[in-house]
Formats: C-alpha cells, structure tokens, sequence
C-alpha cells in the first residue's frame, strides 16, 4: 500500500514504503534527489529487495507529462507525472536492469559488462 510523506519544505513524495522516503534527501532547487547508502528498495513484483551500498543521486528534469528521472548508473530513464513517481519507478527499473544484467552476464557486450558493474558499485540484490 502506497503512503505519502511530506518531507521538510517539499513537495508530498508517495512511496511504497516509508523506510525508502526517509532515505531520500532532495534538493529543490536542482532537482537532485540523493538516494543515502545503506536504504532498503523493497520490491513488490518480482518480490526482491536490493540495498544501496554507495549514495548516489537522481537527476529530474520537468517536462510538459511531467518528470524524468535519470543518474548517472545506467541508460534508463523513467518519466511519471510526479517528482515522487518517476524517482520510484527510477529506483524499481534500476532493480530491475540489474537483475537483467546478471542474468546474462555472461552473453553481456563490454559497454553492458561495464554498466552491470557501475550499477553493482551502488546496489547489490539482498
């Protein structure tokens, strides 16, 4: 069940957990949401979790739909009508790559192997 947190001086960000708002800082005024080591991603389909081990940011950038989440980790984007929304779904397509990653890591083309191991450096399936 999705539950709305108003962090400090922002706008209401809806989450599926409260454990993943509270890790998540935001700046305003550069549309940067910094995701903190140690956060727990729960994912509800397919049910797996995956943990942050190195901060990293999110980049949104607003558009006329709405806004695009993208960082640095991989190729994926995500865009939703909300801030909240696309760095959720951001964060759930980012499990989901790495997922996809590992699965054929051995078939994998070295821009590919390299990503897999960028986005490894930040979150680990737990």
């Amino acid at each position: 069940m999705a539950e709305e947190r108003k962090l400090p001086h922002q706008e209401s960000i809806t989450f599926v957990d409260w454990s993943v708002a509270n890790e998540i800082v935001r700046s305003e005024d550069t549309n940067i949401c910094y995701i903190k080591e140690g956060v727990l991603i729960p994912r509800l389909s397919p049910k797996v979790s995956a943990k942050v081990i190195q901060s990293f940011s999110i980049k949104l950038t607003s558009t006329e739909e709405g806004y695009v989440a993208t960082s640095h980790l991989c190729n994926i984007y995500e865009l939703e009508r909300t801030k909240g929304e696309a760095v959720r779904s951001y964060l759930y397509s980012l499990i989901d790559e790495l997922i996809w990653l590992q699965k054929h890591e051995e078939t994998l083309s070295k821009p590919l192997r390299e990503e897999l191991n960028r986005i490894k450096t930040y979150i680990r399936i737990v």
